[in-house]
């Protein structure tokens, strides 16, 4: 079983490759308790593939650990008990909202058991955390972008009792609902870590604690926002120039050419 160790997830020298490509090469990282960590980088960079990777979805060289205990001699049930995932595209789906939650209770049922009352208050408790109880008899074909990543959110926190892993959970959506689901997000950090990969780079500024520059396939830099997302990281990563604004609160501003000039 895993181990109660404040350090939630580390990864020791993780390599994937695809065929004779390596996408991610030797990637050294840390997740502690009830924190957020931030995953930034470029398209094309390895964010969405370091995600798989963490989750055991992928194959990989090196460690990963869970609570201090490799994955590899865990359980596959106990690897879903301890974290739940959280996918960038939205499920099609014509189960309610409801029923749909209630497949993260999939690890802590036996092959032919139905879910009981224990579930059903879990679930319940998960929607009503993230604001959308009164959508458990909505079908998930008929949410809004905002109302859908809050489902999706619960379904992960009836799954994962020490981690959420979620890619860019903010894609899909308006500006308001981007906010919306990253205040959640930070209020589920009183009970597990959060990692989660972001195109957005005032977003991640703004709601991590750490985050983590990837380009690449390697690791270029982690730290503190303020520590890590500086103009001349940020030029060097992304080819672009930037004003970074701290006031009232953490912006990354593009510095656009006059074209007519």
């Amino acid at each position: 079983m895993v181990s109660d160790l404040a350090e939630v997830i580390r990864c020791e020298g993780v390599t994937v490759s695809f065929g004779k490509k390596e996408v991610l090469r030797d990637v050294n990282l840390s997740v502690e308790e009830a924190e957020l960590v931030g995953i930034v980088g470029p398209n094309g960079s390895g964010k969405t593939t370091l995600i798989r990777a963490i989750a055991g979805f992928l194959p990989y060289k090196g460690t990963i650990y869970y609570g201090g205990v490799p994955m590899t001699k865990l359980k596959r049930r106990d690897i879903a008990r301890f974290l739940s995932v959280v996918p960038q595209e939205p499920p099609v789906s014509t189960l309610t909202v409801m029923d749909f939650v209630l497949l993260g209770r999939y690890p802590y049922l036996s092959r032919w058991e139905d879910e009981g009352p224990e579930d059903l208050s879990a679930a319940a408790d998960a929607l009503r955390e993230l604001g959308a109880l009164h959508l458990r008899d909505r079908q998930i074909n008929t949410l809004s972008g905002g109302e859908l990543q809050r489902v999706m959110l619960a379904r992960g926190v009836v799954q994962g009792q020490r981690a959420i892993l979620m890619d860019e959970p903010t894609s899909h959506l308006d500006l308001k609902a981007q906010q919306e689901i990253m205040e959640l997000a930070r209020s589920l950090t009183r009970k597990r870590s959060i990692v989660a990969t972001f195109h957005d780079l005032t977003l991640a500024g703004q709601y991590s604690d750490r985050i983590i520059v990837v380009k690449e396939g390697a690791v270029l830099a982690q730290g503190k926002p303020r520590d890590v997302l500086t103009s001349e990281l940020i030029s060097r990563v992304y080819g672009v120039k930037v004003i970074i604004e701290y006031k009232p609160v953490f912006h990354v501003i593009p510095i656009f050419s006059d074209s007519s000039s």
